[in-house]
C-alpha cells in the first residue's frame, strides 16, 4: 500500500523511529512509530476494506499494544481510515 510509503517517509522526516509491517507472534501491524514519550502502533485499511471499523477490530483481535506495554513510553493504538481513490485520511480513532 502506498500510504504506508508515504507515511513512513513523512514520519521519518521529522525525527521518528518507523518500522512498517512489523510482525509479531499474532500477525503483522501496519506501522509502529516511536517519539520520546509514545509508541504509536497503527492499523490502516482503505474505506473499501472495512475501515476504521476493521482496522479496529483488528487491532483489538490480534492485541496489536501488548507486545509494547513493557516500555516506559505510552503506548497507543490507532486505527486509521484511509481512502481508496487516494484523497487521504477519512478518519482515525483511538483504541482503547
Amino acid at each position: 500500500m502506498r500510504y504506508r510509503l508515504i507515511l513512513s517517509t513523512i514520519f521519518n522526516a521529522i525525527g521518528c523511529r518507523v518500522e512498517v509491517e512489523k510482525m509479531i507472534s499474532t500477525g503483522r501491524i501496519d506501522m509502529v512509530v516511536e517519539v520520546t514519550r509514545y509508541i504509536y502502533v497503527m492499523e490502516l485499511k482503505l474505506s473499501n476494506n472495512g475501515g476504521i471499523s476493521a482496522a479496529e477490530a483488528q487491532i483489538k483481535a490480534k492485541q496489536y499494544a501488548e507486545p509494547f506495554q513493557a516500555d516506559k513510553r505510552k503506548v497507543v493504538a490507532l486505527a486509521v481510515e484511509l481512502d481508496e481513490q487516494g484523497k487521504g485520511l477519512i478518519d482515525w480513532k483511538e483504541v482503547e
